[in-house]
């Protein structure tokens, strides 16, 4: 019987949720503080979430969900198909950099 290991980087824990908080920043081209201002966050608290030492709070996510349209699902757990079509078409066209 062979099992599989999954290595997690614990010193990086969220960063697949990281890499769909940069990705989508980076669609919208602004820096850090003022993709922060737009979900009423602070810029230390971003740096450390698309650094993927924390989670992104329910708050700063449900505020994305309603300015951007990026739901739940995508954000925390990756699902692609809950993004409306027209995010969808932007991932095709520019993939999530997970490095």
């Amino acid at each position: 019987m062979v099992t599989e290991m999954y290595c997690i980087d614990m010193t990086k824990p969220f960063s697949d949720i990281a890499a769909r908080i940069k990705w989508h920043r980076g669609l919208l081209k602004l820096n850090q503080e003022n993709y922060a201002a737009l979900i009423r966050a602070n810029r230390s608290a971003l740096a450390n979430w698309e650094a993927g030492h924390k989670r992104i709070s329910l708050d700063a996510a449900l505020i994305m969900r309603e300015k951007f349209g990026l739901s739940l699902d995508f954000i925390y757990e990756g699902i692609e198909d809950a993004l409306p079509m027209s995010l969808r078409n932007e991932l095709l066209d520019k993939p999530i950099d997970k490095s």
